[in-house]
Parts: C-alpha cells; structure tokens; sequence
C-alpha cells in the first residue's frame, strides 16, 4: 500500500527574532486548491488566522470546521492542511514561531520547567475561536499588529504576547487540567515538587523535601503519599527517569553518563529503576525514540522551501 505524500515545509527564522510573520493580501486565496487533502508540516510551530472564510482544517488525523475569526495552533511536525469550500477565497494570516527557544530563553520564571511546558503544548494542534477564547485571541491579533506596525520596541512587546499565548495554551491543555486534579497539588507539598524538579541529580532526602514545605518529616510523607499517591523517594526516581528519558532520545551520551547525571551512583541502580518506571530498558528506549514521533509515522516525506503568499 502507497504511503500519503506529506510535505515538510521549512522556513528560516529571521536573527534575533522568536517569529516570522506571513501577511498581507498575498494570503488571500482559495486554499487547498489543486492539492487535494496533501498535508504538510513544518520546522516550527504556525499559528495561523482565519479574518473571513469557510473551509475544512486537517491536522493529523482530525478534521475541524474553520470560519471567521477562528485561529489554529499546530506545533512542529504536526502534519496538517487548510482546505477552502469549493470557490471560497479565505484570507488567513500567519506566524511561524520558534516555540522551543523562546520557552527556554524567556520562561525560565515559570513554575513549570521549560521541557513540561514544551511537552504540554506541543502535544497537539488546536483550532480555536474568538467568541469563546477571547484572551488568546487579544494575544494572537496582537502580535500580528506589532510585526505590522513595526513600532518602537515591538520586538519586546511581541514577547509579552508571546508569553500569554503560551500561558493560555497551558491553561487550555487538557491533559495539564488532569494532572493537577490527579496530583491534587496542594500548596503543602508543591514546594517539595520544584524541589525535585531542581535538585533530582542530587542525593535527595526526605528530610530534604519536608524542609522544603516547612513540615516535620512524618507529616510531610503522610501529607505526600495521600496527595501524589506514591512514596517521596519513589516521586524523585519518577522525575530522574523522566530526565533520563529526554537526555536519551536528544542526545548521544553514554548511558552511564546519563545515569550519573540523573542522580543515579551505579549503572545497575539506574537499570533496575529505568525499567520498573518504562517497562523497558535505556538501550532500547534509546533505540525506539524515533517510532515515538507517531505524528509523522507512515508518511512518505518531501521536502520544500516554506510557502509565500500569492505574489509576494
């Protein structure tokens, strides 16, 4: 069976810059046209604008409705299409951003580390209107009128957008609503939990964790395993698999380098606790980070310089 065609896209971000503005009239068009249902993806995250028109949205493997005032999220490699009602020109605006390197330059403040805020919002493209998402609409519309504008500190300003449409894809991020909930992160033990989260490479202590939070060790893991529903000692392991985890798919370190790094003294240690939190071992997960990346499974890639508007 022949694989679908999809496209990857890529742009070059201008320097200095988290974002590459597509405007004008050029993007008024009907779109889809010729192209059937051929999906594409691209090297950094598009937020797209839908001013006036109607049309079907694929990204991955839902479809969506779009129409006026209606804007899109889709993060890189997400592959998607904007298909035109036959005969409707639709006049869309977009942004191309480089979502990874302004999370980890300009967020380091969050209380979220810049790897779960990446994972939260990249985990899929959203379509969204205006009538019912009207802060991240102010925040999208925005940043496509300073880059027109072009005004005196604009680049700054765009920044400050930026940052609420990160926030607010957060806010809307399902999966992130669940863990909270499931987490119940009470404000006993959240002091505890950025504790790890910076400190997981460390010889961690109970005692530690309690003084974080301001409470007697016997209180803390009571208070601890009744909200995360697991031990203190066995949440650390947890937060240092998941390190390992990312430090093997992007990069190539020896795996007992990883282990140190992580927090664990010997290679065995770290196997035993690798494969009771994954299911597998480091070699092979390492091996398989590739099948991970599903959204583009089962394509036939090519590849082309990202699109301009008509006549532009």
């Amino acid at each position: 069976m022949k694989k679908p065609e999809v496209e990857f896209r890529y742009y070059t971000m201008p320097a200095d810059s988290y974002v590459l503005p597509k405007l004008g009239k050029g993007w008024e068009q009907e779109y889809g046209l010729g192209l059937g249902e051929q999906e594409h993806f691209h090297n950094y995250a598009e937020i797209g604008y839908c001013y006036h028109g109607h049309g079907r949205l694929l990204i991955d493997d839902r479809e969506y409705r779009y129409g006026d005032e209606m804007f899109t999220f889709i993060p890189e490699r997400i592959p998607h299409t904007t298909i035109s009602d036959p005969g409707n020109v639709c006049k869309w605006e977009y942004l191309f951003i480089d979502i990874e390197g302004f999370v980890k330059n300009e967020m380091a403040d969050c209380p979220l580390s810049a790897d779960d805020i990446l994972r939260v919002i990249n985990r899929r493209g959203t379509l969204k209107s205006r009538v019912h998402n009207e802060r991240m609409d102010a925040a999208v519309r925005a940043i496509f009128e300073e880059c027109r504008a072009r005004e005196p500190y604009y680049s700054e300003s765009i920044k400050g957008y930026l940052r609420a449409v990160v926030i607010e894809l957060l806010r809307l991020d399902e999966e992130r609503e669940s863990l909270k909930k499931s987490r119940g992160l009470s404000k006993s033990i959240d002091k505890a939990l950025f504790y790890v989260d910076a400190h997981y490479a460390e010889d961690v202590h109970i005692s530690d964790m309690a003084l974080s939070c301001a409470l007697s060790e016997s209180h803390f893991r009571r208070t601890f395993e009744n909200i995360m529903q697991m031990k203190p000692l066995d949440y650390v392991n947890f937060v240092r698999i998941k390190k390992a985890c990312d430090l093997l798919e992007k990069t190539e370190d020896p795996i007992q380098g990883i282990a140190e790094k992580v927090g664990f003294p010997t290679l065995s240690t770290f196997n035993r606790n690798f494969r009771k939190v994954t299911g597998t071992t480091p070699n092979r997960w390492r091996r398989q980070s590739g099948d991970r990346d599903i959204s583009l499974r089962g394509y036939h890639i090519t590849a082309k310089k990202g699109w301009e508007g008509k006549n532009s």
